[in-house]
């Protein structure tokens, strides 16, 4: 895991170097989404970089990486664009083919609709909708989100369905495209210490299930600490995140790796 570290790590300190103005709309975690919006009128650009790191045999490491500019229609509705790209370096790993590439992969957009607020209301709740378009897979993603704010804790709950369909890899295969269902459950607490600093743990599960919800799956459930900074002009949080279970089928699946280390840096304009 060391050098692939490394090299995220260098890429994390160079996406800092650039978010040095405006103001921010923080987020205290990475895996949840909290139930907040931009006001309108207002620009938000946010660099994402993922490092999913190591399985049972041989080596792997994936980085994703993901550019988004979104822009608040009003105080309460908020629209988004993706570019999404990865890199993927992997030999020797049982049920997959050594691969060592890197490029872009897709681009998203997204919708997102604060019904109550964090702070004011009892419980904050949001809705959220995401469509992701390449050439051989289409995915629409789904989120319940709930949060709340109760002095220096912030607490997060969401729920969130996504459907893909995915162009086999073989173009002989039948049939030709696949469809595959993720249900995930996040939840996450952060606690304030400083004006400017607030640290936190959050968890997940993730099942994935094979052409339908009663199809073959497998689930993995992950959690580990993060650690969120904000200044004046931009803000950044960090989530390490340890895989504790897997159930099913396990070397079918890429997503499912031991480590998951996130960091998401935000500047507003």
């Amino acid at each position: 895991m060391r050098r692939s570290f490394q090299l995220w790590l260098v890429i994390a300190v160079l996406g800092l170097g650039p978010a040095t103005c405006g103001l921010a709309d923080d987020r205290k975690f990475t895996f949840s989404t909290e139930a907040k919006t931009l006001p309108k009128g207002v620009w938000e650009f946010e660099q994402w970089a993922t490092l999913q790191e190591s399985k049972d045999s041989g080596r792997w490491t994936t980085l994703l990486f993901l550019e988004e500019i979104e822009y608040g229609i009003t105080d309460r509705l908020n629209a988004a664009f993706y570019l999404n790209a990865s890199y993927q370096d992997n030999s020797n790993v049982d049920g997959f083919e050594d691969e060592h590439s890197f490029g872009f992969d897709s681009n998203s957009v997204e919708l997102k609709y604060k019904l109550t607020d964090p702070s004011t209301d009892a419980v904050g709740s949001l809705v959220y909708g995401e469509l992701l378009l390449s050439h051989d897979e289409y995915e629409f993603e789904g989120k319940a989100v709930f949060s709340k704010e109760m002095g220096p804790w912030t607490l997060a709950y969401n729920f969130v369905w996504e459907e893909v369909l995915a162009r086999a890899d073989d173009p002989l295969a039948s049939p030709e495209w696949r469809s595959e269902h993720e249900i995930s459950n996040t939840l996450g607490a952060s606690y304030g210490v400083a004006p400017r600093w607030a640290f936190g743990i959050e968890g997940f599960g993730v099942s994935r299930f094979d052409r339908s919800l009663g199809g073959d799956q497998t689930h993995a459930t992950f959690a580990g600490p993060n650690v969120h900074y904000s200044s004046d002009d931009w803000w950044a949080t960090l989530t390490v995140a340890r895989q504790l279970d897997v159930d099913g089928l396990d070397f079918t699946d890429g997503d499912n790796t031991k480590w998951v280390v996130r960091l998401i840096i935000g500047v507003n304009f």
